[in-house]
This record gives C-alpha cells, sequence and structure tokens, in this order.
C-alpha cells in the first residue's frame, strides 16, 4: 500500500521539477535589450509630477531633454538608465528643438 501512494507523489514531484527547471530555462532575452517605450514611460512617471501639457509644450534638442531627464531624476523621478535613455530619445523625436 505504501508504494502505490509513493509513486504517484514522485511522479508528481518529477513532472513539477520538469516543468520548473524547463521554465526557468526558456530562452530570454539577454538584460538591456528589451525595447522601453519612452511615451509609455513618459506618459506613467512624468505624470506623477506635472500635467503632460508640460511636456507636450517643450521643445528641446537632445541634450536639452537629457539634462532634463536628469534634473527631474535628482528630483525624485523613478526611471533607471535605460529608462532614461528611452526618454530621452522619445521625448527629442517627438518634441525636437525648433
Amino acid at each position: 500500500m505504501r508504494r502505490t501512494t509513493v509513486l504517484p507523489v514522485l511522479t508528481l514531484l518529477a513532472v513539477l521539477l520538469i516543468s520548473l527547471l524547463a521554465a526557468c530555462g526558456a530562452q530570454q532575452e539577454p538584460a538591456g535589450t528589451e525595447t522601453l517605450d519612452g511615451k509609455a514611460l513618459v506618459e506613467e512617471r512624468c505624470s506623477v509630477c506635472h500635467p503632460l501639457t508640460r511636456v507636450m509644450e517643450a521643445s528641446k534638442s537632445q541634450e536639452g531633454w537629457q539634462q532634463t531627464v536628469e534634473r527631474m531624476v535628482a528630483q525624485g523621478a523613478k526611471l533607471n538608465e535605460q529608462e532614461q535613455q528611452a526618454v530621452i530619445a522619445y521625448l527629442a523625436e517627438t518634441y525636437p528643438a525648433q
């Protein structure tokens, strides 16, 4: 009787372990290569402190947007380095200096 109880349990554990190992070994993009959506980041993170019209009314060069983003991060904007680069690229392309 004990053997019939242990065998299904061991089989279930083996299936779960194989599934877990397969999920962990699944091919993923290397860290840092995913494409970040600059527009979504601006809408999500910048609107925490001010209306998006403030962003939409501005026009700056790449360097100008970089300085602005760096200043906002220094004041508490939650953007890591990759997110900052995505935001700067989006802003420079969408709201360039005139």
